[in-house]
């Protein structure tokens, strides 16, 4: 019974350990990183200003369903769905399914695909495919629990004075220093924001412990963070403020539909601070324990 939780503890110390070092360099800027961030702005860059792909976001519009077990969309995301389409009639708009994504991706990123299989869960899947879409077309990717309430979306969430030449990625940020909300997201085509996403994607793609931790840190919201902190270009992001977008651009429907068990377990967490410290300690308590015991085993 020892050995066994020998190795159970053996394993868990070593993933840690390869976990803390993924999230260090995932959140915290490298000179690698900078570099080829770097090259790839410069090429961007070399487009001429009178290209249109550089001057405006394609109206395009994303919107992603995907369900292993075949459940068809409910009625309130399709009316949701209905209300972008009809205030955006002047918009390419793609509903891609699992069936489309697949497609796709063996004709444009095959390299992708077993990336794309190999995701454990549906919404990691989704939240990737966001990254790589808005990459490939630019445009604009919504959520299919979100209500469009104006027309031109785009247009509705930029700055008058910025119409002429448009933010190159628009945004709008989550919890302070966790998050960058990927449920409304709008870019420029081929811009090196979302590229560095795509190319981190398959290093994130591990085992968080929890559900919710490896939705949120393999491709969800709290992975976009670190692109977003570790990004060195943002002088022509812009960020629309939430009370803009609530009660105004946009309504909500009722979404947190991905959520597990986990999820109000670790919001009630996050939101009572004295237990959360307690946790962190008994966390490493426990690792120092281990690690003791990993030592005087190899050693």
């Amino acid at each position: 019974m020892i050995i066994i939780l020998l190795i159970i503890f053996t394993f868990l110390f070593l993933h840690t350990i390869q976990t803390v070092r993924f999230l260090i360099g995932h959140f915290f800027e490298t000179e690698e990183i900078n570099d080829m961030v770097k090259l790839d702005m410069s090429v961007w860059q070399q487009i001429p200003n009178d290209y249109i792909s550089k001057r405006k976001i394609p109206r395009y519009l994303h919107q992603i369903w995907i369900s292993s077990d075949n459940k068809n969309m409910t009625e309130k995301f399709r009316k949701a769905a209905d209300s972008c389409i009809e205030l955006n009639s002047n918009y390419n708009y793609t509903l891609w399914t699992h069936k489309k994504i697949l497609v796709w991706l063996q004709t444009e990123y095959s390299w992708f695909l077993p990336l794309y299989k190999n995701y454990k869960y549906d919404m990691q899947r989704i939240d990737a495919m966001k990254y790589l879409l808005l990459f490939h077309f630019g445009g604009a990717y919504i959520d299919l629990d979100i209500k469009c309430n104006v027309q031109d979306i785009i247009t509705a969430m930029i700055p008058t004075n910025q119409t002429d030449y448009e933010p190159d990625i628009i945004l709008h940020m989550g919890t302070e220093g966790i998050s960058a909300n990927t449920d409304i997201m709008i870019s420029k085509q081929h811009h090196p924001f979302f590229k560095l996403a795509v190319n981190r994607l398959k290093s994130a793609n591990r085992w968080f412990y929890l559900y919710h931790l490896t939705i949120i840190l393999s491709a969800g919201p709290t992975f976009l963070y670190g692109i977003y902190r570790t990004y060195p270009f943002k002088d022509n992001f812009y960020y629309i403020p939430n009370n803009l977008l609530w009660g105004k651009l946009f309504d909500g429907v009722g979404g947190g539909t991905w959520y597990g068990n986990d999820t109000l377990l670790l919001i009630y967490v996050m939101e009572n601070k004295s237990l959360l410290c307690f946790i962190i300690f008994i966390v490493i308590i426990s690792l120092s324990y281990v690690y003791k015991v990993w030592k005087r085993i190899h050693y």
